[in-house]
C-alpha cells in the first residue's frame, strides 16, 4: 500500500537567523492479535528516522532518497511483522530536512522551498489470526521536538543530549503531553517507490595519529587571508588515514554541558588542519562540515550524527580535555550506497594501482544514492560529471537502478521547451533566479549529455531496456531543443566546454566551446539513436541519425583546417576528441593523430585537457599503441598530472590538477575515466563493446612497454570473467578465465581467436 496522508510537527522550517529542532513524531496502537504480516509504507519530503516499538529499523542513512519533492517524493516499504506484538505498539518517526530547506549563504543553487518542509506519510498493514488493522497518518499523530537542534545535510548537526527524552519511541511511552500533528497538503511530485539501493556503512575507520593544536586559523579566503570565524585556540586533529566520506561516532563521557564540536577537513595547511579548500559563497561557515554534541553528563554516551555526511580525512575536535583526546573518542564510519563492485584491476606498476584506488574511493565517496560532485561543499549531482563518469561507474558498480532512479528526476526538472538542468536533482520551477542558474550558465551539451549517456551505458552493460523507455520523450524532446540551438553554421555553443584545463582559470579554455559542444550532440545523437532503435522508434532513431550527420558536417566543415588537420583550438583536448568520435575520415587519421602528439611533445608530455578531453586522449593513445605516453602524461610527479596527487598525499582524486592555491576539492570523481581505461585498454577486459549481448566478452588489451603484466576481472552475478596477459621472456601470455554464461573473443595481434568456457592460455612473440 501507498502512504497517502501527509502530515507536519508545525508550521515553522528553519532559516539562516533561526534553527528549528528537528521534530518526533509517533503514534501508539494495540492489536487484540498475534500479527502475522505487517508492511509499512513511509514516505517523507526530507530523511527519516524510523522505530516500532522502540527499535531503530531505518534501512540505511539518508532515507528515503534525495529529490526535490517539486519533482518526486519517495517512499520506502517496510516488513515489521517482527517488530510488532499483541498488545500496545508504536511507530515512531524523526524527520530531518534532507534536500528540502537548506540553509545557505546565498540562493545560488537553491535548495528551500520556502515552506514547512518536514512532513511526512505513513501506512501500515498487519494482519493475523483473521484479523487486520490499518494505520495511515492523521492529526492524531502526536508530536514533539527533539534533541537534533539542527540539521543540514550539506552542513551538519548540532545535538544536545539534555534534550534527549527517554523512551520517546518505546510502546507504553506517555506522550498525552505531546502536542498533536497536522495535516499537510502532500508535495506536488509524484510518489514514487524508492527500489534505489540504499547508503550503508561499509565499513570503520580508527585514527592514525591524534595532534593537539594551538592558535592556528583552519579558514582562509581566496588570497590566503585567515578568517576571524576559522581562529581555534586549542583543538585536537583526528587523522584517519584516508579521504573518505560518512560520519563520525562519538564515545564520551564528560561533564553535563560539555559542548564538543567536530569539525572535518580533506588537508592541512603547513601541518595545521585546514577546511580552506572546500569553503565557498555557499556555505555558512560557522555550521559548515561541523557536528555539535551538548553531553548530558554521568555515564558514556554514543553519538552518531543523523541527517548529514561529510567528506574528510581529518577532524578537529574542539572543546575536549586531554584526557578525551583518545583514539577511542572517535571512530570513522564511512558510508556509501551499498553497490556491489563488479570489476576489478591490478598491473605491475604501483603509481597506476594506487591512482585506480583511489578513483574507486571518489566513486563511493560522491555515491550516495546517486553520484555527486564532492562529498563536502556542494553534494550535488552535476549532470556534466555523471556524464563523463558514467561507463567507468556502471562497469565498476551494479548502479544501473540507482541511476534509473536519478533519471526519474532529471526527466521531472526537464522544461517544456526540452532544455535540461545541470544540477538533479534541483529545486523548484524555473523562475528568474533558477534561470540563471541549474538552467543557465552551468548548463550545455557536455552537461546534458547524461540524459543520454547514463541510458546507454546501462544498456551496455545492464541491457536496462526500461530506461531507454522510460527516457526516450527526454532525450528526443531535448534533442530537438539542441538542435534550435545550433548558429548559421550549424554549431553550438552554449554552456560549459572543457572545465577545469589546467591553468586556464575556466576562462581561457583551449578548446573552443563550439567544438565541444557540436562534437558532444554528434556523439549523444549517435547513442540516442541506436537507443531509439532498441525500442523501435524509429521517427526518432531517423532524426537523431540526421542530426549526428549534420553536426560531424559542421564540425568538418568549420572547425579543421586540412592543411596541416588541426582541429580548432589547436590543442589536446580538441585533437583528441575529433579522434576518438570518428570526425577524421580514415585516410586522414594518421596525420591528425601526428598532431596530438605535436601538441603532447609541446606541453613537454603534461596534460592539457580538461574534464572532456581527459576522457578521451588516454583511449586514444592506448588504441593507437602509444599507452607509454598515455600512462607518462598520466604518471609525472609533477602537476598537471594524476600521479601529482598522490606526491601531495591524495587519497582520492582531486577536483584539479594543480596545485595553483584554488580553493578545490579532493575527493571529485569526474577524472575517474582512468578505471575505465585500465579495465579496458590496459587489462583489456571489455564487456559488450558491439551492444548485441551483456555476457559477450572481447580481451584486446593494449601492452606498453613499461608494464610487465596487467589483469582485470567482471562479474555477472555469481559468475566471473578474468583476463590477464604477462610479459615472459620473449613472449606476451595472455590468460582468459571465461565462466559458462559467457562468450568472448581475443583480439591481439590481428587475430580474433574465439574464448571457450575454462581457462585457456595464449602465447605470442614480443
Amino acid at each position: 500500500m501507498k502512504p497517502r496522508v501527509f502530515i507536519r510537527a508545525a508550521d515553522e522550517f528553519a532559516t539562516p537567523s533561526k534553527s528549528v529542532a528537528a521534530p518526533i513524531l509517533r503514534k501508539s496502537f494495540v492489536l487484540d492479535f498475534v500479527p502475522e504480516e505487517a508492511d509499512l509504507a513511509i514516505s517523507a519530503s526530507g530523511f527519516y528516522e524510523l522505530f516500532i516499538n522502540g527499535q531503530k529499523i531505518t534501512k540505511g542513512f539518508l532515507a528515503p532518497y534525495i529529490s526535490d519533492p517539486e519533482h518526486c517524493v519517495y517512499y520506502d516499504v517496510y516488513d515489521i511483522a517482527a517488530y510488532l506484538r499483541q498488545g500496545q505498539n508504536a511507530v515512531t518517526v524523526i524527520l530531518g530536512n534532507g534536500f528540502v530547506n537548506q540553509i545557505l549563504r546565498r540562493r545560488d543553487y537553491r535548495y528551500s522551498n520556502g515552506h514547512a518542509p518536514l512532513v511526512t506519510a505513513i501506512a501500515m498493514k498487519v494482519s493475523g489470526q483473521d484479523k487486520t488493522f490499518v494505520l495511515e497518518t492523521d492529526d492524531t499523530f502526536k508530536v514533539h521536538s527533539s534533541a537534533i537542534l539542527f540539521d543540514m545535510y550539506r552542513h551538519g548537526v548540532v545535538y544536545d543530549a539534555r534534550e534527549e527524552i527517554a523512551g520517546f519511541a518505546d510502546a507504553n511511552f506517555d506522550d498525552s503531553a505531546w502536542e498533536y500533528a497536522k495535516l499537510s497538503q502532500p508535495p506536488a511530485g509524484v510518489l514514487r517507490l524508492s527500489t534505489a539501493l540504499p547508503v550503508r556503512e561499509q565499513y570503520q575507520l580508527a585514527p592514525v595519529s591524534i595532534e593537539k593544536q594551538e592558535d592556528f586559523y583552519y579558514l582562509y579566503d581566496a588570497d590566503n587571508t585567515p578568517l576571524p570565524q576559522g581562529y581555534v585556540k586549542r583543538g585536537w586533529v583526528y587523522d584517519f588515514g584516508y579521504n573518505c566520506a560518512g560520519v563520525c561516532r562519538m564515545k564520551v563521557k564528560g561533564e553535563r554541558g560539555q559542548k564538543i564540536i567536530l569539525r572535518h577537513g580533506e588537508t592541512l595547511r603547513d601541518g595545521r588542519f585546514d577546511m580552506s579548500n572546500i569553503i565557498d559563497h555557499r556555505v555558512q561557515l560557522e555550521l559548515f562540515q561541523s557536528d555539535t554534541y551538548i553531553l548530558k553528563g554521568g555515564e558514556e554516551e554514543i553519538f552518531v550524527p543523523p541527517f548529514t555526511y561529510h567528506g574528510f580525512r581529518y577532524v578537529l575536535v574542539e572543546g575536549i580535555t586531554e584526557e578525551q583526546a583518545t583514539p577511542e573518542l572517535l571512530t570513522y564510519i564511512v558510508f556509501n550506497t551499498d553497490l556491489r563492485k563488479r570489476s576489478d584491476f591490478r598491473c605491475s606498476d604501483e603509481t597506476v594501482n594506487t591512482l585506480y584506488e583511489m578513483a574507486i574511493r571518489s566513486d563511493l565517496s560522491n555515491f550516495q544514492h546517486f553520484p555527486t560532485d564532492c562529498p563536502t561543499r556542494e553534494k550535488s549531482g552535476w549532470t556534466g560529471d555523471v556524464s563523463v563518469s558514467a561507463e567507468q561507474l556502471v562497469l565498476s558498480f551494479d548502479c544501473s537502478e540507482n541511476f534509473r532512479m536519478w533519471q526519474e528526476n532529471f526527466s521531472a526538472s526537464q522544461l517544456e521547451d526540452g532544455m535540461l538542468p545541470c544540477i538533479v536533482p534541483c529545486t523548484g520551477p524555473a523562475d528568474g533566479f533558477i534561470q540563471k542558474s541549474v538552467y543557465g550558465w552551468g548548463t550545455g551539451p557536455a552537461w546534458d549529455s547524461a540524459a543520454i549517456n547514463v541510458p546507454f551505458f546501462c544498456y551496455q552493460y545492464d541491457h536496462r531496456e526500461d530506461m531507454i523507455r522510460e527516457s526516450s520523450d527526454m532525450m528526443y524532446r531535448y534533442l530537438q531543443y539542441i538542435a534550435g540551438r545550433r548558429d548559421e553554421k550549424g554549431l553550438i555553443a552554449c554552456g560549459l566546454g572543457d572545465w577545469c584545463q589546467p591553468y586556464s582559470g575556466n576562462v581561457n579554455i583551449s578548446s573552443p566551446l563550439c567544438f565541444t559542444d557540436s562534437t558532444q550532440i554528434y556523439e549523444v545523437s549517435r547513442r540516442a539513436a541506436y537507443l531509439f532503435g532498441v525500442i523501435g522508434q524509429e521517427e526518432r532513431r531517423a532524426y537523431a541519425l540526421q542530426l549526428m550527420k549534420e553536426m560531424r558536417d559542421a564540425v568538418r566543415a568549420s572547425l579543421i583546417d586540412y592543411d596541416t588537420m588541426t582541429v580548432a583550438g589547436s590543442c589536446q583536448t580538441s585533437q583528441a576528441v575529433a579522434l576518438s568520435m570518428g570526425i577524421f575520415e580514415p585516410e586522414e587519421y594518421e596525420r591528425a593523430y601526428a598532431r596530438l602528439i605535436d601538441f603532447i611533445k609541446e606541453k613537454n608530455y603534461y596534460l592539457d585537457c580538461g574534464m572532456i578531453g581527459l576522457r578521451h586522449i588516454f583511449h586514444v593513445l592506448f588504441q593507437h599503441g602509444d599507452g607509454d605516453i598515455a600512462l607518462k602524461m598520466m604518471c609525472q610527479e609533477e602537476a598537471p598530472s594524476y600521479a601529482n596527487m598522490i606526491k601531495l598525499g591524495g587519497t582520492a582524486l582531486f577536483e584539479s590538477l594543480i596545485p595553483n592555491g584554488v580553493q578545490k576539492s579532493q575527493n571529485h570523481h569526474f577524472y575517474g575515466d582512468i578505471i575505465n581505461l585500465f579495465i579496458t585498454k590496459l587489462a583489456g577486459l571489455q564487456i559488450n563493446p558491439d551492444l548485441d549481448d551483456i555476457h559477450h566478452v572481447v580481451a584486446a588489451p593494449c601492452i606498453p612497454d613499461g608494464i610487465s603484466f596487467a589483469e582485470a576481472s567482471y562479474s555477472f552475478g555469481e559468475d566471473e570473467v578474468r583476463i590477464k596477459w604477462e610479459k615472459q621472456d620473449a613472449k606476451v601470455i595472455i590468460s582468459a578465465d571465461v565462466p559458462a554464461v559467457a562468450d568472448g573473443v581475443l583480439r591481439f595481434a590481428g587475430q580474433e581467436i574465439p574464448l571457450r568456457t575454462g581457462h585457456q592460455e595464449f602465447a605470442f612473440a614480443m
